[in-house]
């Protein structure tokens, strides 16, 4: 499947904003942005070309890089939509106060 986008709607106005490409079912990149006002909260991706979540602080801007060690591409994928789906407001929480 080539490249894929879409929106995932999560309650009290969240969205994850979802990418993923892929050529002849091998994993090339990704990216799951979790968004709350148009604001970036916090994302998974692999660029770099590893796969991680950056931590932001809407002061502070990119805090650090949270590696998905032990984790393929389609995993950290998998995980990133699990996690932000489950997290979106502890993970808002820290970035409104950073």
């Amino acid at each position: 499947m080539p490249l894929k986008e879409w929106i995932v709607h999560l309650p009290d106005g969240f969205d994850l904003l979802i990418r993923r490409d892929t050529l002849l079912g091998h994993w090339l990149d990704f990216a799951v942005v979790l968004r709350f006002n148009n604001e970036c909260v916090t994302r998974f991706d692999c660029a770099h070309g590893f796969p991680h979540r950056d931590v932001l602080g809407r002061k502070s801007g990119l805090i650090r890089k949270e590696i998905c060690s032990n984790l393929s591409t389609q995993e950290a994928f998998q995980h990133a939509i699990r996690d932000l789906t489950a997290n979106y407001r502890v993970y808002y929480e820290f970035y409104a106060r950073q």
